[in-house]
């Protein structure tokens, strides 16, 4: 999966590989604001708000060891924060070099997602519409990137 191949691409590289889990998990572990705030949202179930991650990413890509380049994992997943990294980046004169795009047969991809689930049951329409949606965000995303002049 990604972590997998972040992991390689970090050993040949010498980049450090930031995965939004790692980042959750480490603010949640040390009790910064962040974090509390991260775990309540887990906690009732719901997603954490955009404003949060991003905010826990961008003080992850200003620290000393991501200073000549990193590896990000589960990062961005929506336009806003792709948006937002374009940001963030922007901010620091850089830019994305490299967005690595993994293709996985989409019924792959859906036994994995929904293979976490097992006590729910979700009909194929619903795989479906999930999958679409994963599909268009996913190329809107990567578009972004390439619209910022970055390899892909």
């Amino acid at each position: 999966g990604k972590g997998t191949v972040a992991g390689l691409l970090k050993d040949s590289l010498n980049l450090p590989h930031i995965s939004t889990g790692d980042i959750f998990r480490k603010n949640i572990k040390e009790g910064t604001e962040l974090g509390k705030i991260a775990i309540k949202y887990a906690d009732e179930g719901k997603l954490v708000p955009d404003e949060v991650t991003n905010s826990m990413v961008k003080n992850r890509l200003n620290e000393e060891v991501c200073k000549n380049g990193f590896i990000l994992d589960g990062y961005p997943r929506n336009i806003a924060q792709a948006e937002e990294l374009d940001r963030i980046l922007n901010e620091k004169n850089e830019k994305v070099d490299l967005v690595v795009n993994l293709s996985t047969p989409t019924e792959e991809i859906i036994e994995r997602t929904y293979g976490k689930y097992e006590n729910k049951k979700f009909s194929s329409i619903d795989r479906e519409k999930s999958w679409n949606y994963f599909e268009d965000i996913s190329s809107n995303i990567i578009n972004i990137f390439f619209r910022s002049n970055s390899k892909y």
